[in-house]
């Protein structure tokens, strides 16, 4: 059963992918950036962290003068904005949100949200955990698409780390719709 589920739940995830390809408009890829180049003032989005034991928690620094305004599909509970923060603030709390719960973060990974022209939306903050914790080092997947003028950001924990989950008794994230 355990392999059933897990089968039918990356068929499911493959499906969406190619679905969201398609419906949901162009798909945005993010960069690696160096936080140190990171200035200016941010949006701070801070996803998640509802449990302790909660392996969804991501921070996004979004520019208020980006071309595009940011949407997260996730409910509307699930997160929080603080808006106008220089960037050092806002990676501050950023760094310090991804960490909260009591899973060790070994690292965390920022990555750039570029618009569809060359300029940047904002930037990704997100927990790595060691490769031996259950969720493997990074267990969200989070893609970004335009469409309609407007980028939407999906956020969703791996179906192969929530069949872990699932499969330990542990409790796999809900914030999508």
């Amino acid at each position: 059963m355990t392999t059933y589920r897990y089968i039918l739940s990356s068929f499911l995830f493959m499906a969406m992918l190619v679905l969201q390809s398609c419906a949901l408009g162009k798909q945005l890829q993010t960069q690696t950036a160096d936080p140190k180049t990171i200035t200016g003032t941010y949006d701070l989005y801070l996803y998640g962290c509802r449990y302790p034991a909660d392996y969804e928690h991501a921070a996004f620094l979004i520019s208020p003068d980006a071309k595009y305004p940011v949407e997260l599909f996730v409910r509307d509970t699930s997160y929080t904005i603080k808006k106008g923060l220089q960037a050092d603030k806002a990676l501050s709390e950023a760094y310090a949100f991804v960490r909260c719960g009591n899973h060790i973060v070994e690292d965390t990974r920022v990555l750039r949200i570029p618009d569809d022209s060359g300029g940047t939306i904002g930037y990704e903050i997100l927990p790595r955990y060691p490769f031996t914790d259950l969720s493997g080092a990074d267990p969200l997947l989070v893609s970004y698409s335009l469409k309609e003028g407007k980028v939407t950001v999906h956020i969703r924990i791996s179906p192969e780390v929530e069949g872990k989950l699932n499969s330990v008794g542990g409790v796999p994230g809900s914030g999508g719709m």
